[in-house]
């Protein structure tokens, strides 16, 4: 019994003098929308038979359904285990070893000015405990008195002045120890603080180098699409330069790897939804009239807060262009120096493509809604453009103007691209009082709307400016909108939108008045409310 359990310890004993610690080197990265796949490299040296090797230090969030290992001719892979090593943060660096030993030694020293303040506090106690007059003493009490005020002020006055320096001494070496604190703290967030482990069993068919690879994916990482928005003037193409926002938070650096970037976003989920019955029931509604005006304001303010500017950014480093490939699913970019992406907070910039457009520029306002004007660059065929929604910056004739926001669901065939607002163009929508009026008459009642838009060009160029306004749509069939008045404009049945193109010329201003009417029963009473349309051209 006694020799079977030393031939297990022996067997035990070879297996795990055969096991091969290896780290690898990562040499090529696919970020994805969210996630990026992971491949790296290591050479090992097998032994005839089999072998144990270690791949150590992989990143914590890796998915560990998706390891692939490469292997090569006349070898096997017999196991793959994934697991995870607990003990790893209990092993501290040669800089966290330095910083400890520092920080003990000013810590002892903080101990032992504690030990000196603490005495020196004790000794006044005492004194203070003890002052009293002796009547033993041949000295009179003045005397006495006179003597213990003196031997007081001396000795507290010492005392203080000792406890005073002692805690100088001590605020120094505690900013010290918090300096120490969070330089500590600095090299655990630079230590690569990755747990997982993968437990290869490979058989080998004679001794051999092997180049041993692995693919994974890891859910900390991923890209953000950015453009840059160019025209250096409405005579020239739209230049659209495409960036990802790169950021990987894996605990493990990609230095100087391939990269790819895809417009893939893989899912857990890849089941097809399943449509389930749809009822129909009476309603009652709730504080209708309050939803309805809270819906409104939101659309409204989601109109305006679209042309709001925020501040710039830096501008990214100038990586090449990549190579670009288009599959049915995925665009793949795959830029053509290698890169190095370090784990870390902060996102990194590169460049993925460039582009020029054919646009067509416009002026476009909605004084209803904001009286500033916009210049728009409308883009045909944009959806060959491989998009993706994003922020873009925006420059015009080589300024910085600001920001927008890329939308790829859009349907409609010309995409709109705001290129700023010019304040040369003034704008301003009136309601004309004079010809606003009520009236009743038998049981209907009529409200008329009249309103004024008056342009002015302070640019030094002739200009051609879209103005969108519009009429309220009835959902019943009580009310009734007529229009009475749009000038040339077009009127969308659909929409109550109204569209007229102007060409103004350089300091000259033009006027539009439009009108509708509003009949309904004289005991109803009306609002209005707005619904926001993604899709539309112009959001109003």
């Amino acid at each position: 019994m006694r020799h079977s359990f030393l031939i297990v310890m022996l067997t035990f004993s070879l297996f795990k003098s055969q096991e091969i610690k290896k780290e690898i080197e990562v040499k090529q990265a696919t970020v994805f929308l969210q996630g990026a796949k992971v491949f790296g490299s290591t050479n090992v040296s097998l032994q005839k038979g089999r072998n144990v090797v270690k791949i150590i230090n992989l990143p914590n969030d890796l998915d560990e359904n998706t390891y692939k290992i490469n292997l090569e001719k006349n070898t096997t892979l017999l196991s793959i285990t994934p697991q995870s090593n607990y003990l790893k943060n209990d092993e501290m660096s040669e800089g966290e070893k330095k910083l400890d030993d520092e920080k003990k030694r000013f810590q002892r020293e903080v101990n032992l000015l504690n030990i000196k303040i603490k005495n020196l506090s004790g000794e006044q106690n005492i004194i203070n405990d003890n002052l009293k007059v002796s009547t033993n003493d041949k000295s009179t009490p003045q005397e006495q008195l006179i003597k213990l005020t003196e031997f007081y002020r001396k000795r507290m006055l010492e005392i203080d002045n000792q406890v005073f320096l002692l805690n100088e001494q001590k605020t120094i070496l505690d900013e010290s120890i918090a300096k120490i604190n969070n330089q500590f703290s600095e090299e655990q967030t630079h230590k690569n603080q990755n747990k997982k482990e993968l437990l290869l069993e490979i058989l080998a068919e004679n001794e051999m180098n092997l180049n041993l690879g692995v693919s994974y994916i890891v859910s900390n990482a991923g890209w953000v699409p950015s453009y840059d928005l160019r025209a250096l003037s409405t005579k020239k193409p739209l230049e659209i330069v495409y960036k990802g926002k790169i950021y990987q938070k894996t605990g493990q650096d990609w230095n100087n790897v391939k990269l790819l970037v895809s417009t893939y976003r893989p899912s857990d989920n890849q089941n097809r939804p399943i449509l389930s019955p749809l009822y129909v029931a009476e309603y009652t509604a709730h504080n209708y009239d309050d939803a309805k005006m809270g819906y409104m304001k939101k659309a409204e303010m989601s109109a305006v807060n679209s042309y709001q500017m925020r501040e710039e950014v830096a501008a990214p480093s100038q990586i090449p262009v990549a190579t670009v490939s288009d599959s049915q699913m995925n665009v793949l970019y795959e830029l053509k120096f290698h890169q190095t992406i370090v784990s870390q907070e902060k996102e990194q910039y590169v460049i993925l493509d460039k582009k020029e457009v054919d646009a067509t520029y416009k002026y476009h306002t909605v004084p209803k809604l904001n009286n500033q004007v916009f210049l728009m660059a409308f883009v045909k065929n944009w959806h060959n453009l491989n998009l993706i929604s994003g922020e873009g910056n925006i420059y015009f004739e080589d300024n910085y103007i600001g920001k927008t926001n890329i939308t790829s669901n859009y349907v409609k065939e010309e995409f709109p691209i705001s290129l700023g607002v010019d304040e040369r163009i003034v704008v301003k929508r009136i309601k004309l009082e004079d010809k606003t009026s009520q009236k009743t008459l038998n049981s209907n009642k009529w409200e008329t709307e009249s309103y004024q838009i008056t342009v002015r060009n302070n640019t030094k160029e002739n200009i051609e400016l879209e103005i969108l306004d519009q009429l309220p749509l009835s959902e019943n069939s009580k009310i009734t909108v007529k229009s009475l008045e749009i000038g040339n404009g077009i009127l969308d049945d659909k929409t109550g939108s109204i569209l007229w193109n102007r060409n103004i010329s350089s300091g000259a201003s033009d006027k539009i008045n439009f009108s509708y009417e509003v009949k309904y029963p004289k005991e109803m009473q009306i609002q209005y409310y707005s619904r926001y349309d993604s899709n539309s051209r112009f959001k109003v």
